[in-house]
């Protein structure tokens, strides 16, 4: 309970402190409800640099679908539910996600677990909120067939959101994906485990890239071959609402670095799970860092089950080194959470930054949280940073964003 003592002591101290020394209340106004977003973050440290955000699961289920048609006055609009996150992603050259679901058009309309499928509307959002670029491969990705999966790619062409891990054809397939950015390039893979018992078409097995240690290497060597600074993976697979690794997949990650890949991102657990840095010898005897993170959980979802509602969103900063050779330079990690309800009555379901919430929450700011959700952030911050760093956080010391790696060169 102290915790809302202190949210309630500290401000009146804090009034007393500004007449005590003459200051006006007015010079020290709280941000409204949408401006309490954490705006700046971690930046690169020199124009040449990357830095490439990595999100988990991007889902839509039943409560979603009517809290965006509510906010959209007979239509969907689903902003509101990125609206206090985007700011985050502004100084970000990569925002990447896994689109968790379909856009099978107007027809097809939205429909829940488990055949998924959503109005185009969800893309909007999405492109909106900063994302540039989505994974497609995982086990909704058939949810409404052939013709959900190709409109999908038509879609997210149209709104110049890049992807990969579902294709229209098999020369789309053959092609390596590509992002340039500052200087640097980077090859980015998508697999998944399977695709719910749906069959792939007979001679269309391009469709969806299936995860197999034979399909994986083979990529990552056409990627080497085309010499992109950083391979990135980002895999759907793992055991769903297990907090842990399993063996299996640790291996199989450790194998995509030794077969060249630099980062790898998983998703599908549905809940997060720890990360890890390592350093890989290649073939030259040279040693490379490379980074896994073995489940990203959701990122936004309908699910409430503990931990399902917390989500994180990874930074990582790519750059050349004084010696010219690109690396990792830095990982950080930002927690964050989904909010259901408005003061624990309306709906109104939308991803918060942890730190800025319980940094507002402390000053006696309004969040629209029940007293309910206000403990459950504070457990997320410390389950969070001690899944993710190693040791919880605890409130009197958290920060709006939190280091995992720092290079020698990094300073």
């Amino acid at each position: 309970m102290w915790n809302y003592y202190k949210a309630i002591a500290l401000p009146l101290f804090f009034v007393f402190f500004c007449v005590l020394c003459g200051l006006k209340f007015s010079d020290f106004v709280l941000p409204s409800d949408e401006e309490w977003i954490y705006s700046g973050g971690l930046a690169s440290t020199q124009a040449s640099a990357v830095k490439f955000t990595a999100v988990g699961d991007l889902m839509v289920h039943g409560p979603q679908a009517e809290d965006a048609l509510s906010k959209g006055g007979g239509a969907y609009n689903y902003d509101h539910s990125f609206s206090y996150i985007k700011k985050y992603f502004a100084g970000s050259d990569i925002v990447a996600g896994n689109l968790e679901t379909v856009l099978a058009g107007p027809e097809a309309g939205y429909q829940d677990y488990p055949r998924f499928a959503v109005t185009d509307e969800f893309a909007y959002a999405l492109k909106n909120a900063g994302f540039t670029f989505l994974t497609t491969a995982n086990n909704h990705s058939l949810d409404q067939g052939e013709r959900g999966l190709l409109r999908t790619l038509e879609t997210l062409d149209g709104l110049g959101i890049g992807h990969t891990g579902t294709y229209s054809s098999e020369d789309e397939r053959e092609r390596i994906t590509l992002i340039e950015k500052n200087g640097i390039v980077f090859a980015v893979l998508s697999y998944t485990y399977g695709v719910n018992g749906n069959p792939l078409p007979d001679g269309r097995e391009y469709l969806v890239n299936m995860l197999s240690a034979e399909l994986y290497r083979a990529d990552i060597a056409r990627a080497q071959s085309l010499d992109p600074d950083f391979i990135v993976v980002m895999p759907h697979m793992g055991n769903e609402y297990e907090t842990y690794t399993r063996d299996v997949f640790r291996d199989t990650m450790i194998d995509m670095f030794y077969a060249g890949a630099d980062v790898v991102l998983a998703s599908h657990p549905h809940v997060l799970q720890p990360c890890e840095v390592f350093r890989i010898a290649g073939d030259d005897g040279e040693e490379r860092t490379c980074f896994a993170a073995y489940s990203m959980g959701n990122f936004i979802s309908g699910q409430r089950t503990e931990p399902r509602e917390a989500g994180i969103i990874y930074n990582m900063f790519f750059e050349r080194n004084e010696a010219g050779v690109p690396e990792i330079s830095r990982i950080t990690y930002i927690p964050t959470w989904v909010r259901f309800y408005r003061d624990g009555v309306s709906r109104d379901i939308a991803v918060l930054p942890v730190y800025d919430t319980l940094n507002t929450m402390f000053w006696g700011g309004y969040t629209g949280l029940s007293r309910e959700d206000m403990r459950r952030v504070e457990a997320v911050q410390l389950e969070t940073t001690a899944l993710i760093g190693g040791s919880p956080v605890p409130l009197g010391s958290m920060a709006p964003e939190y280091i995992i790696y720092k290079s020698e060169d990094d300073g």
